[in-house]
């Protein structure tokens, strides 16, 4: 299961990334946040021979970038000792086949590309990620598939699911403007993007939460442990 996720997982930033070839890792770069921390990192290569990092270290400073890794933990264990490395999050993976009937007072609307609700969609998910408001090219170029949640007709919150690969989709993007917290959005919002990735052909949907309070959310949406991750980050 450990090596299903994690050629899942790079399987979908690869899909949508340019590829730098860094060693034993890919370093993967977004085509429009360039240098946005949490977009742009590296994921060990599948059965590469562990080395110090110093070719990641390398190819993201040449690109003005901190040198960030994230890694399913039992398939790259050595990650963990990497010089000049410090863990900065090791969340677990969780997994789900059948998400549970979530409700809320929330409406939830699909969003695709070019659909108007992106803009809205994205200016509510990064005010929940405490970011600044999305550029117009990001608003543009958006092509992603999620589900919005609509209060007295203004987008909250929203939540993600990616392209099936391997019978697996990533719920991802789960978040809701503070105001509206506390409601049973996000739990619905959860399982209704894992529903519609599991009727786009997964068999299986995947995710990580950021706290504690997330893992219990997705825990009512029908998730449960799977395996770990580990975030690492060049102690700058």
């Amino acid at each position: 299961m450990h090596q299903r996720i994690q050629r899942y997982l790079r399987a979908v930033v690869a899909a949508e990334r340019e590829p730098v070839d860094a060693g034993a890792f890919t370093l993967y770069l977004h085509p429009t946040e360039k240098q946005h921390p949490f977009l742009n990192y590296a994921i060990p290569d599948e059965d590469a021979e562990p080395d110090d990092g110093s070719a990641l270290v390398a190819a993201a400073r040449e690109r003005g970038l901190v040198p960030r890794i994230e890694a399913v933990e039992p398939c790259a264990p050595w990650v963990r000792d990497l010089p000049g490395f410090e863990i900065e999050l090791e969340p677990p993976l969780m997994t789900c086949a059948d998400p549970a009937e979530l409700s809320s007072e929330a409406e939830l609307v699909l969003v695709e590309g070019g659909s108007p609700l992106v803009g809205p969609l994205l200016g509510a998910l990064y005010e929940a990620f405490g970011e600044p408001p999305p550029t117009a090219e990001r608003v543009a170029t958006w092509n992603g598939s999620s589900v919005a949640a609509v209060v007295d007709g203004e987008v909250v919150g929203g939540a993600s699911w990616t392209a099936v690969i391997d019978g697996m989709t990533e719920v991802a993007g789960i978040g809701v403007r503070e105001p509206f917290r506390r409601q049973g959005i996000a739990g619905a919002l959860t399982a209704e993007a894992t529903r519609r990735g599991l009727a786009a052909g997964a068999s299986l949907a995947v995710l990580s939460p950021g706290n504690d309070g997330a893992k219990r959310v997705y825990e009512r949406a029908g998730f449960a442990d799977a395996s770990r991750m580990i975030h690492a980050r060049m102690n700058v």
